[in-house]
């Protein structure tokens, strides 16, 4: 295989590298970017394992920095986060069909890379498969009740503690509505991408199953709060028809960042399942 520096976009802004596979290229080329604010290379290097990977299996892949980060310089465009990350995989691709036999294109992504992708796929319909880890999770009571049970495990005392306070202040503040209760502060986190309604969501999944985009959802054991139970997509989405029957993946084993050495086979297995069935 052969790896190359590639800069393209508007003014060459963008910065990527690209993977070839010897021989005859398949058609489908893969795109990888950011996972957040890591480079292009991905947590602990995941991103050029997972490329040498694909590339030995017949893949031209391109592993991206999106304006703004890596090697990538901001972009002049007066764009929302979402918007610039669309224009930047366009861009992508453009320059993919213009060097190489490229016909169309699947991405994975990891958390802001997924969202990055679910968007993209949505605006061009020349992506036609996206990997998904670590996207939005809508809890349902199954998943309450694990967390409730793990948190037992953990601590009973404390748990059943912190339960009983709550439930006091809870009552308290029935009985004597001019008295708030103590919340949890709020997180400070900048998420360009918080979680939208749950109807919502399915609506832009529903979107991509209408343009059979082919779609693969993974969540990791970080996830847990959140996820945590193997038919907890099918059981969130029961009521949205389609959506409901999108292939998801629990890997309880497997950590946010594929850390471990066994995280990151875990992961690039998953992928290297999933591309399997392009062209």
């Amino acid at each position: 295989m052969t790896e190359h520096i590639l800069t393209f976009g508007p003014a060459n802004r963008l910065v990527g590298t690209l993977t070839q596979a010897p021989g005859k290229a398949r058609a489908t080329a893969i795109l990888l970017l950011n996972a957040g604010v890591i480079p292009r290379m991905g947590p602990h290097r995941i991103n050029v394992k997972l490329a040498r990977e694909l590339a030995s299996q017949g893949f031209t892949v391109l592993r991206m920095d999106l304006s703004g980060l890596g090697d990538s310089l901001r972009s002049d465009a007066a764009l929302t986060f979402e918007q610039q990350a669309v224009s930047d995989l366009k861009a992508a691709m453009d320059h993919l069909q213009r060097l190489t036999s490229a016909q169309q294109f699947a991405l994975a992504g990891i958390c802001s890379g997924a969202h990055h992708g679910i968007a993209a796929a949505i605006a061009d319909d020349r992506l036609k498969a996206l990997w998904l880890m670590d996207t939005h999770a809508y809890p349902t009571r199954r998943t309450l009740w694990v967390r409730a049970r793990r948190q037992l495990q953990l601590d009973f005392t404390g748990t059943v503690t912190r339960w009983t306070t709550k439930a006091v202040q809870m009552l308290t503040s029935r009985l004597r509505p001019g008295l708030a209760v103590p919340r949890e502060q709020a997180s400070l986190t900048d998420n360009a991408y918080p979680t939208p309604p749950k109807a919502e969501f399915a609506q832009r999944i529903q979107a991509l199953i209408d343009r059979q985009v082919r779609l693969q959802l993974v969540y990791s054991g970080d996830m847990f709060w959140r996820y945590n139970h193997s038919s907890q997509w099918r059981d969130a989405f029961r009521d949205h028809g389609a959506v409901a029957k999108v292939p998801c993946d629990l890997l309880p084993d497997m950590d946010h960042t594929a850390t471990t050495l066994h995280a990151q086979r875990r992961l690039i297995g998953s992928v290297t399942r999933f591309a399997t069935l392009l062209a």
